[in-house]
């Protein structure tokens, strides 16, 4: 999501305290929350919707699932809630400017990404968006995997002998055991299986040069060290099924039509900048 909105505790203060800004038609808050309520304190009620929001956020449940005690522990915790609330309401803390600046922002966060969730709700990904972001990645999806073995070492001099080692006929395997540095040398430095995209940039562009059956005939330098490089073979990727990719998919179209639909926006709206 492009929109992320502050804690949902945050978020429940700025629908309780936070007045419509001067360009805003005003809202009659009691008719936006509702008329059922779940209590009153000092005379002012708790509505419905702010309690079933919080149980929400605070206990991770509906609150219709909340067992008798639950029930009277969310309450409380929102009563306490209130009456911070008001307390600093009282004392005219409201209209601090940097607390007024920050319950604005926070209203902004709130309202926006209610935004942004409804659009995507009326605009749904189609079954041709998520194909034409599934046949964009196809190259990255379906790529050459390689399967490799290397020797580590400290310096370019170790990493030329070794290969003048394997130029006079030793075995691969047995020099990664006696001499390589890295973690797979007991293994024969065995690589696996490994796409380009996995490995650090110089291995992979040496990789991808080798043939099958080769090692590399120069060291090959990164971070770790100096690497020989054994090539052992080669296969293509199938790439996953569409279907095996399809909540990768959607939230790649969701996030393509949000920011779409904000460019859109932007573009239509008057700006000006106070210097």
């Amino acid at each position: 999501m492009i929109f992320l909105g502050r804690p949902i505790l945050m978020a429940l203060l700025t629908i309780a305290a936070v007045a419509c800004n001067r360009t805003s038609a005003p809202v009659d808050r009691d008719i936006a929350l509702g008329p059922g309520q779940v209590a009153t304190i000092n005379g002012e009620r708790i509505p419905q919707s702010v309690f079933r929001f919080y149980a929400m956020s605070a206990a991770q449940k509906n609150a219709d699932d909340l067992t008798a005690d639950e029930r009277s522990a969310v309450l409380e915790a929102l009563l306490r809630l209130k009456l911070l609330a008001a307390a600093a309401e009282k004392r005219g803390m409201l209209a601090e400017r940097t607390i007024a600046a920050e319950l604005e922002v926070q209203r902004l966060q709130v309202v926006a990404r209610a935004m942004a969730l409804r659009y995507l709700q009326e605009n749904p990904a189609t079954e041709a968006e998520l194909r034409a972001v599934y046949e964009e990645n196809l190259p990255r999806l379906a790529g050459t995997q390689y399967k490799a073995r290397h020797i580590l070492l400290e310096s370019r001099d170790d990493a030329v002998g070794v290969i003048e080692q394997l130029q006079a006929g030793e075995d691969f395997e047995a020099l990664a055991q006696e001499h390589s540095s890295g973690p797979t040398g007991p293994n024969g430095g065995d690589l696996g299986w490994l796409t380009a995209d996995s490995m650090v940039q110089p291995v992979a562009e040496a990789v991808r040069a080798m043939q099958p059956g080769t090692y590399s005939t120069d060291p090959v330098e990164t971070d770790f060290g100096y690497h020989v490089l054994l090539l052992e073979d080669t296969r293509t990727q199938e790439p996953p099924a569409l279907d095996a990719l399809r909540a990768e998919l959607t939230s790649a179209v969701d996030r393509n039509k949000l920011e779409a639909f904000v460019v859109s926006l932007r573009e239509a709206a008057v700006v000006t900048t106070e210097q």
